[in-house]
């Protein structure tokens, strides 16, 4: 079996929920596409502090939710990239991989089973957030209509999260109600069968306006360029938001996804690493076969104002999603065309997430140090998985890739259930305490200094066996940064921070593997210009982490791994975004990579680059909105090759760029839109299981959409 926290599904008609759907969205309005960047507004009053950007990206959101510090994003010593709405739509964007490959120090690490995105941030697995609450591992692909932006931030986040990865924190910050909020309904259509309806209503309940509602209703049907493999989902969310007192505010959001989809993992590859000899739209699996996943999500907060030096915060999430379904997959391709097949049913798979975060900020101006503040804050996470399957007996394990599709399918649709059944059940709970204190030593020089205390509480339990305890001990974790301003809006900063956390990830005993543990050296800098259009930034980073995980071997189906000694990532990270003059945006990044082995118990590995990731990665996106109404932009995503062996042994991944090209217009509210992606129908291929024994997943080739949207 598959590594078993990433799959599970239950198969269910490819129009299941369709009448429902169509109910939703009428109540709510169509759909809402590819909205393009509109014009920035002129500039607010700079003492006000509102958001003056309304093009690809907010220059001025508040990231508070995810580095704990109240300070404007040029003015985090941290390297962090903000994804709105309007870029998400300029760009079609469907996915978080989408989101990685335009956003520098973020990879696109393959889609296992169908599941959803893997992101890696500086070449380590990323986190995930909801509203700043830190969630766990992520087994679906969100859909964007429910998010107001994405906050990238790349390096440890320990320091806010207790438990958290070295790499960075992927957070979703959901829908609110806002006075400006727009209602809109939008309809889209594209290759392979695809089209989308989307709507959103928002308002205020009374007449003051304290009280405000958002309803957002969505649904999307798609075939693919692969045969036999084809999707649909629905979703739904309600948002609610109140300013209660003048110094009382609160919110309370809540949603509900349905996705099903046709499984793929990928076709094996010959034993040097050479593609399949087959056709792009080559598909090993069963198009009778599903998975669906449903995913519940409520997230609420307070948060109290008692006075202009004091603020205090609440905030609470519970994400709960189940995936169950059919998958067939195929490994260990022979240069004849022989490889082995294999299938599982996912009778269960339950991920459970609650967190809580109870936080409090005092500025220190009426001490005498203005601009000054610290913040103390409390988290608590409880997340859990259960894994319940069955492997059937195939009559025939093993097929040939030059039977074609309908032979492989027939192979794996006469799969003889029960079979063998397993159970793995997972938890993860800790409480983290933490403080920073951001210290305005003089005008032009800020400390930040900050401490963590976390203790996990990890168990495991296979099969019906006794539930074992994997928990460690405590950790204090630190987070040291001096930031020099020497002039407006141009900020140098220094940085050292720590990271820890636990892994469910087992080796070949059945036991866990140790928990992650790194630190973070950083030096950047960043600039925003005087009108508060534009954002350059730029960042070295040395990251060392010890224990990363790797694959091992497969045993009775299930992926088992190996921990390496320790892990150094150095690398460099460029970004530009925002307005270069009026109606010109731009988002253009540029990473690079060297990620070494430095200490493990295999001499042989030591001072090679770590296998599966990219060292080259670069993006640009650009557009024009002419006077008229008119816009014209275009783009590029570029992923160097990837070495798939320490030893050579086998053939690296091929490097590739990827050019998009889009089209607007608007008037009277309208908005007509085209897409085009990989515009020059570039062949590229994405691992999903950072080895060839499953092989790669083809890229989807030259596609289009076309939407159009009304605003109210």
């Amino acid at each position: 079996m598959k590594t078993l926290g990433r799959c599970d599904g239950m198969g269910m008609r490819k129009r299941a929920g369709w009448s429902v759907s169509l109910l939703a969205i009428g109540a709510v309005g169509l759909w809402a596409g590819a909205a393009q960047a509109e014009t920035a507004p002129e500039p607010a009053d700079a003492a006000g502090g509102d958001i003056v950007v309304t093009g690809y990206r907010y220059l001025s959101e508040d990231t508070s939710g995810t580095t704990g510090l109240p300070l404007s994003i040029e003015s985090v010593p941290q390297s962090i990239s903000l994804v709105n709405q309007d870029f998400l739509k300029a760009t079609d964007i469907k996915t978080l991989g989408e989101v990685a490959q335009y956003t520098p120090g973020a990879l696109f690490d393959g889609n296992p089973g169908g599941f959803g995105s893997v992101v890696k941030l500086r070449g380590f697995t990323s986190g995930n957030a909801i509203d700043g609450l830190n969630v766990g591992l992520l087994d679906f692909e969100p859909d964007f209509a429910t998010l107001e932006r994405l906050e990238i931030v790349k390096g440890p986040t320990s320091v806010v999260y207790g438990a958290a990865n070295p790499g960075g924190i992927i957070n979703q910050v959901t829908k609110s109600a806002r006075a400006d909020t727009p209602s809109y309904v939008q309809v889209l259509g594209g290759s392979w069968g695809r089209w989308r309806a989307e709507g959103q209503v928002a308002g205020a309940l009374n007449e003051a306006g304290t009280i405000r509602a958002i309803g957002v209703a969505a649904h999307e049907e798609a075939g693919s360029f692969m045969k036999r493999v084809d999707s649909a989902k629905t979703v739904a969310y309600l948002g609610l938001d109140a300013d209660l007192t003048d110094t009382l505010s609160g919110y309370l959001h809540g949603g509900y996804e349905h996705y099903r989809r046709t499984p793929f993992d990928g076709i094996p590859t010959l034993p040097d690493g050479s593609p399949a000899p087959v056709g792009r739209s080559f598909f090993i699996g069963s198009g009778d076969f599903d998975i669906v996943t449903r995913v519940k999500r409520v997230n609420g907060g307070l948060n109290w104002e008692p006075s202009s030096a004091w603020s205090v915060s609440l905030k609470l999430n519970y994400l709960y999603y189940n995936t169950t379904g059919q998958s067939g997959f195929g490994f260990d391709l022979q240069p004849n065309g022989d490889f082995f097949l294999a299938a599982q049913r996912y009778t269960k798979n339950d991920q459970e997430s609650f967190s809580a975060g109870l936080s409090s900020l005092y500025k220190l101006d009426d001490l005498g140090l203005a601009g000054s503040f610290v913040t103390v804050a409390a988290n608590y996470q409880d997340y859990r998985t259960q894994s319940n399957g069955l492997v059937p007996d195939l009559p025939n394990d093993m097929a040939n890739i030059f039977d074609g599709i309908p032979a492989i399918e027939a192979a794996l649709n006469a799969a003889q259930y029960p079979g063998y059944a397993y159970a793995l059940g997972r938890r993860l709970r800790y409480l983290t305490l933490s403080g920073q204190a951001d210290i305005k030593v003089a005008e032009p020089l800020t400390l930040l200094g900050g401490i963590s205390w976390s203790k996990p509480d990890v168990t495991k339990r296979s099969g019906t066996g006794p539930r074992q305890d994997f928990s460690g001990d405590s950790q204090t974790s630190l987070r040291l940064a001096a930031t020099l301003e020497p002039v407006k809006g141009l900020n140098i900063y220094a940085s050292y921070s720590e990271s820890f956390q636990p892994q469910l990830f087992i080796d070949t005993a059945g036991n866990v593997l140790a928990p992650l543990s790194g630190e973070q050296y950083e030096l950047g800098v960043k600039y925003v210009s005087s009108d508060r259009r534009l954002l350059l930034s730029g960042a070295l980073f040395d990251v060392r982490q010890a224990n990363q995980a790797r694959y091992d071997q497969t045993v009775n189906l299930i992926d088992r791994y190996k921990a390496i000694g320790e892990v150094r990532h150095r690398g460099l990270e460029l970004q530009a975004v925002g307005e270069i003059v009026r109606g010109w945006q731009v988002n253009a990044g540029l990473s690079l990579l060297d990620p070494k082995i430095r200490e493990d118990d295999d001499p042989t590995l030591i001072g090679t680059t770590v296998t599966f990731l990219p060292k080259t990665t670069a993006s640009l996106f650009t557009s024009y909105m002419f006077d008229n109404g008119l816009l014209l932009g275009g783009g590029a995503r570029y992923v160097g090759s990837v070495n798939t062996a320490y030893d050579g042994s086998t053939r690296d991944i091929a490097s590739y760029t990827l050019v998009d090209a889009s089209a607007g217009y608007s008037f009277d509210g309208w908005r007509l839109q085209l897409n085009l992606k990989n515009l020059f129908d570039k062949k590229y291929y994405i691992n999903n299981y950072q080895t060839l024994f499953y092989g790669n997943v083809v890229g989807e080739p030259r596609s289009f959409t076309i939407s159009v949207r009304r605003d109210f």
